[in-house]
């Protein structure tokens, strides 16, 4: 299991372990939460789509006992759950459902989301948002590392690898001047939504791929 909290302080600083005490609290429920979302994905996506685009990005617990029926049993045993982890584990069931990971065409038959992730607006905000935009550019600069995070287990070894491979980018990414700490989990579920989103901006041509120069 990953304990580490990971935690940067300006663009082109080393990124560090902080506190190997400090854990992700619950693994065994964002396990669960990841399960539930990828279970509501597979057997209702439409419940799953109007469920993450009223999730806030910036939002505590969200319950889950007034859902539809199939999408409650995927919860079966969650009453409620973290809104990030939530809107991680949908993200991340629909990213590979709608575009099987990065540089593959989407199928056309499938209508794709808009997150609506606050990725352009550079000025100020939440510690929320200065990680979605963080987590917009490790995406979008490591994107083979990003994916295979998302493809690796919660918690597992192939999940601490991922992450001990972006740790340039992770410096590079970081907004000047910040001090701010992720954990596993919520680096899993902010790179989820930014892989989802950029692949949304890139086959709705809102986002230019990078040409060599």
């Amino acid at each position: 299991m990953n304990k580490a909290i990971f935690g940067f302080l300006a663009a082109g600083a080393a990124l560090a372990g902080v506190s190997p005490a400090l854990a992700d609290a619950g693994h065994e429920s964002v396990q669960q939460i990841y399960d539930a979302g990828r279970c509501i994905v597979s057997r209702d996506r439409g419940t799953a789509i109007s469920l993450l685009q009223r999730l806030p990005v910036d939002g505590d617990a969200t319950d889950l006992t007034n859902l539809p029926e199939n999408a409650r049993r995927c919860a079966r045993g969650l009453s409620s759950a973290d809104t990030l982890h939530l809107r991680g584990a949908i993200a991340q069931a629909l990213f590979f459902r709608d575009f099987g990971g990065f540089g593959i065409e989407p199928r056309r038959s499938t209508p794709l989301v808009n997150l609506g992730l606050p990725t352009q607006d550079t000025q100020g905000g939440t510690r929320l948002v200065l990680l979605y935009r963080w987590a917009d550019c490790l995406v979008r600069n490591d994107a083979a590392h990003a994916e295979r995070l998302l493809a690796s287990g919660v918690g597992s070894r192939n999940e601490t690898s991922a992450i001990d491979q972006m740790r340039n980018f992770m410096a590079v990414c970081a907004p000047p001047g910040s001090q701010l700490a992720v954990q596993p989990a919520e680096l899993r579920s902010l790179l989820a939504q930014s892989a989802y989103h950029s692949m949304y901006r890139y086959w709705t041509d809102q986002l230019a791929p990078v040409r060599d120069q």
